[in-house]
């Protein structure tokens, strides 16, 4: 895979209605029910985080997205979720569903290159993102409008001829020359070109005639004809592991899938997604060379900022402090208590309000001293453990500034240990083994209790709140909720055998320790072991892609690896941005555009508009609907003409239409005389009066005119109008005292903040952000036009605004 450039970063679920910075996505999976890293109840490791209905609250886990730029190498998908069936005390036979789908993505992490010592190569790890227990086939078929992961079809298609073979031309033409044949059913790789050929761009199954060698590029050469391509809409096969010989690229924020569904034996079924990342290279070795590279880069690529336990104060707010009157070292405050890493990408999050730079001038010097202020809420806590908030002084010496490349308080630990030492371990600190258990297992018990995991990350000590040795779900949660000890464990690296790996015997271990009374085998343990099975997929990957043939693993907190290194600011609409996308207006209109942009940048994330795509996809329609000059109100400078073709009313009345259309240039009626407002209202009750589609009652009744089409999406008819108003004040808590009614008040949508929401309104409400997720491809663009107007031919003008703002990248 490619890897002379630093990767991308996203996570994998976006929050629910305001952007999550990394500290508190991390403090957020807390509220999980289960599944937390680096290790559960039962004392053994566990390699990954589970996202479920706790965490549902504050995610949008509606569809798993890619958390860095990589390749997907293997996959798997149920055909339908495979069933556990345990045995009750009754006896009754307890049914459980389990999703064994996952996708496993290799990605290239390396530092950025050093200028000074460009003639070196930086260190490389080769890093493993897994997604597990995705949804199953069956869910797809039931839901034809579900995205499907582009790496099932997107840019794959199978050579579908009638007869004989497929011809590779050397040009996107007929008749230029041929390359090679490609026989019906390969499967290839193609890019999207003007004209009816695509670019040849991999072949990865079935039939060449003729061997193609890639370009510098990594593309093949050649051009074959679209038409004779099908677009492959499912996965390669089902309940089985896919291992892609030729990996397909995918970017972070990327589509992988939907979380799937999982019960437990003692549990219902949920939503499930378990996240991972490892790596089977020398983890320590490249976080070494990785350390050493840091020292060559520049101050400005140091995007962490580290507080120390005993070395900062925080400074109580006072109503008082701003920009012109800043907090001052001196002000009294509270000691912190704690060590603390904090992103910059946490810091560029903060109100503004909460961000303060002193430039102070320095006797002698041309260059002044810059002392920055953040205001830090809920982040840290005093010597006695308590919450403390307020102004933080970043100044020399005192806090420091790292690069995500030192791997700053990072610790690597390999486990020597089995499941069987860490289990009696568990079940003897919970009171669960009699006194011959206790002797029998005293070797498992002493050797887990100087394990590493205990020695060097002080797992207990962070988590045992009240010091018997057990841990709960209830301490891992109140644990991972604040952000110094969700750190601390989260930069716990751990070498150990992956629970993917099937080892029979290290499971069967666990048989006595396990059983129900001595000699007797435990029913449901043996279900489990059976389900352990069928959920292990390395066995398939050993030795291909860099997969260890072991099993052994380094294993990250997939949260705390994208928190430190998406370090990028989180994007936000400017004037330069809406001054781009609608570069016709005029200066005097910044004002609208600037307010459209703060809308849509306080609520990015409840209008489904929080990536690059989206942004795009959303802003051609609004584009065509509103015109170059941005016009929020429809308008009904129509000739008489056009009214009698268009619109039944007026084929009915076409006395009416002369009346009130003009006959030869826009704006002046046939009689010489100009249009006016009455003219307008007359025309908008002829065309949307009476149209039981809308809910507006007859031309007498006047709803045409009434609820006419406002705001950026120009909005239309009183079912619309009452849809709005349902949708919005649903929303109440986002915008308190904001309870509005819309059919009574529908001039509401001339100002741009209802105009940005009914906007926001239709685009969430019809999904339509799930068809932007599709991709870049202008068949997209028609589609969601298709939804939004059907009959509409504005088909070309909104592929054109498309094409004209993604190539310009306006929304990254």
């Amino acid at each position: 895979m490619a890897d002379d450039k630093s990767i991308n970063w996203a996570y994998p679920f976006p929050g629910k209605g305001a952007e999550i910075g990394p500290l508190q996505y991390l403090t957020h999976m807390a509220k999980a029910n289960g599944g937390h890293y680096p290790t559960g109840e039962n004392g053994l490791w566990h390699g990954g985080v589970h996202f479920d209905q706790g965490t549902a609250a504050v995610f949008d886990q509606s569809s798993v997205r890619c958390i860095a730029d990589g390749e997907v190498i293997a996959y798997r998908i149920d055909d339908s979720y495979p069933i556990s069936e345990y045995t009750d005390d009754i006896p009754r036979i307890r049914r459980a569903a389990f999703s064994t789908g996952f996708v496993l993505v290799k990605h290239g992490l390396r530092p950025p290159q050093a200028q000074a010592s460009s003639e070196q190569s930086p260190p490389t790890l080769m890093l493993y993102s897994l997604y597990m227990h995705l949804q199953d086939w069956t869910g797809y078929r039931s839901r034809q409008d579900l995205p499907r992961p582009a790496f099932w079809a997107g840019d794959t298609y199978v050579v579908d001829t009638q007869n004989g073979d497929l011809i590779v031309r050397a040009q996107p033409a007929a008749g230029t020359a041929e390359l090679a044949r490609l026989a019906k059913g390969t499967q290839v790789r193609v890019r999207s070109v003007p004209g009816e050929y695509h670019k040849l761009v991999a072949i990865l199954g079935g039939t060449t005639h003729t061997e193609l060698v890639p370009g510098d590029d990594g593309e093949l050469p050649g051009y074959v004809a679209s038409k004779y391509l099908s677009m492959q809409s499912e996965p390669q096969a089902t309940d089985r592991v896919v291992v892609l010989d030729t990996p397909l690229p995918i970017e972070a924020g990327d589509l992988i899938g939907h979380p799937g569904s999982y019960q437990n034996q003692d549990g219902p079924a949920q939503p499930l997604l378990h996240l991972e990342v490892f790596s089977c290279d020398d983890v320590p070795g490249f976080i070494a060379q990785s350390r050493t590279w840091a020292n060559r880069l520049p101050d400005d690529q140091k995007t962490l900022l580290k507080v120390y336990k005993g070395a900062s104060k925080l400074i109580a707010h006072r109503d008082d402090i701003n920009a012109d009157n800043p907090p001052r070292l001196s002000d009294s405050g509270s000691q912190v208590g704690v060590d603390l890493i904090i992103p910059q990408a946490h810091l560029d999050g903060l109100p503004a309000a909460n961000r303060i730079q002193i430039k102070t001038a320095i006797e002698g010097s041309t260059t002044a001293s810059t002392t920055h202020w953040w205001r830090l809420d809920g982040l840290f806590a005093n010597q006695d453990g308590n919450p403390i908030d307020g102004w933080l002084a970043e100044q020399d010496l005192i806090t420091t500034r790292h690069s995500p490349w030192e791997w700053p308080d990072f610790q690597c630990v390999e486990d020597t240990g089995s499941p069987l030492d860490k289990l009696a371990y568990a079940f003897n600190a919970k009171g669960m083994l009699n006194t011959e258990e206790q002797h029998n297992y005293r070797a498992q018990i002493s050797k887990t209790d100087g394990g590493p995991i205990l020695a060097l990350a002080r797992l207990y000590d962070i988590v045992d709140s009240d010091r018997d040795g057990v841990l709960t779900s209830s301490e891992i949660r109140a644990a991972l909720a604040k952000p110094w000890h969700a750190q601390m464990l989260g930069r716990l690296i751990a070498r150990y055998e992956s629970e993917w790996f099937w080892n029979k015997s290290k499971w069967d271990e666990l048989d006595p320790l396990l059983a129900e009374e001595p000699g007797k085998p435990n029913p449901a343990w043996e279900v489990e072991k059976q389900r352990i099975e069928k959920l292990s997929w390395w066995r398939e990957l050993a030795g291909k892609h860099g997969i260890s043939g072991d099993g052994k693993a380094w294993h990250m907190s997939p949260i705390q690896t994208t928190g430190i290194f998406k370090a990028e600011k989180i994007f936000s609409f400017t004037l330069n941005v809406m001054q781009f996308t609608y570069p016709e207006l005029a200066q005097d209109r910044n004002s609208d555009l600037l307010e459209i942009a703060d809308e849509l940048n306080r609520y990015i994330l409840l209008y489904k508009l929080d990536t690059p795509l989206r942004r795009t996809h959303f802003f051609a329609q609004i584009l065509q609907e509103t015109g170059p000059q941005l016009r929020i109100e429809e308008r009904f400078n129509w000739k008489a003409e056009s009214l009698i073709q268009t619109f039944r009313y007026f084929r009915n009345n076409p006395e009416a239409a002369r009346q009130h259309g003009y006959e030869v240039r826009p704006g002046i009626k046939a009689d010489g005389t100009r249009m006016t407002r009455a003219d307008f209202e007359a025309i908008a009750n002829g065309a949307y009066g009476g149209r039981a589609d809308l809910g507006n009652g007859d031309y007498a009744t006047g709803d045409g005119w009434r609820y006419r089409g406002r705001g950026l999406k120009q909005l239309t008819g009183r079912y619309n109008y009452e849809a709005l108003t349902r949708w919005h004040n649903r929303l109440i808590e986002n915008w308190p005292e904001e309870n509005v009614d819309f059919v009574e008040n529908p001039d509401l949508l001339l100002t741009i903040k209802y105009a940005v929401r009914s906007a926001a309104n239709f685009w969430v409400s019809n999904k339509l952000y799930e068809l932007a997720d599709n991709g870049a491809e202008l068949k997209i663009v028609d589609s969601i036009t298709e939804a939004i107007n059907k009959e509409t031919d504005s088909y070309p003008q909104r592929r054109a605004n498309f094409k004209r703002l993604w190539e310009a990248r306006v929304f990254e």
